[in-house]
């Protein structure tokens, strides 16, 4: 099967070669119902690895191992049929999801953590803390988190305020053990 690789400028895929392994991926990332977020290609060692990360485009559903486990052997026998990498000998292929506290940079990211407890920085201000209430093509809405002022007593919420997404320079998921509603 030809494929015609994807545009170099897709920073998913920072080059041809990992272009060309994208465009081989991504329709057996689409056919398992995942989006294909990042490809690295590495040497390491005598061998090279190749990582995969996908992850859903929508809803707040994890990927299951069993999931992984299915695309990590429909990968391997396209790259076994189609040998998109003549030039190398051997190649360890790992795929995995991005992790909990990846950083948040497309709106799909945000609008896959509704609910979630995030970190953000914007240029100029503090770090902030707060609860992911809404996700538009403009920004974010989201429920400013204060500290308890003392040990034992509950954080408060603040008003909700939209952060646009030219103004977050950072932003990731805080891992919560428990969550409760406010």
């Amino acid at each position: 099967m030809a494929v015609s690789p994807r545009a170099s400028s897709d920073r998913r895929f920072p080059d041809e070669r990992t272009a060309a392994l994208g465009a081989l991926i991504e329709p057996i990332a689409a056919s398992h119902g995942l989006y294909l977020e990042e490809l690295q290609l590495k040497p390491s060692g005598a061998d090279t690895v190749l990582r995969v990360v996908v992850d859903y485009e929508t809803g707040t559903e994890q990927v299951d191992l069993d999931t992984i486990a299915e695309l990590s052997q429909g990968v391997s026998e396209g790259l076994d049929k189609d040998d998109p990498l003549p030039d190398v000998d051997s190649y360890e292929l790992e795929v995995s999801t991005p992790g909990a506290t990846r950083p948040l940079t497309e709106p799909r990211h945000f609008r896959r953590n509704m609910g979630r407890l995030l970190e953000i920085e914007r240029a100029g201000e503090p770090v902030l803390s707060a609860r992911l209430k809404e996700v538009d093509d403009d920004g974010v809405t989201v429920a400013e988190i204060k500290p308890a002022p003392k040990k034992g007593m509950v954080p408060k919420t603040g008003p909700d305020t939209h952060i646009p997404y030219a103004s977050i320079t950072r932003a990731r998921v805080q891992v919560e053990f428990s969550h409760t509603e406010e």
